[in-house]
């Protein structure tokens, strides 16, 4: 698996410090903090709620947008790609 392209700026590395029913606050590797609003949608999605609390418990860094502050559903690896095959 290879990283995807992180040269933008506004997609950060940050770790979870707490998850309410509203919000997720992070703390980007450069010692920022955010707040990140939760959509109704994920509000009422226990699963989700769920795994963001696993997410604070183990301590994983995930990508979140700062200027837009926002969540990724997706993380910082791509999937397997194909490899040509030789004859």
């Amino acid at each position: 698996m290879t990283l995807k392209d992180t040269s933008n700026a506004d997609i950060v590395a940050a770790r979870i410090v707490a998850v309410n029913s509203k919000s997720v606050k992070v703390v980007t590797e450069d010692g920022q903090k955010l707040r990140i609003p939760l959509t109704k949608k994920y509000r009422q999605d226990k699963n989700w709620l769920a795994s963001l609390k696993d997410i604070l418990k183990a301590g994983i860094w995930i990508p979140v947008n700062r200027h837009l502050k926002q969540l990724f559903n997706y993380d910082w690896l791509t999937g397997p790609t194909t490899a040509p095959v030789k004859n």
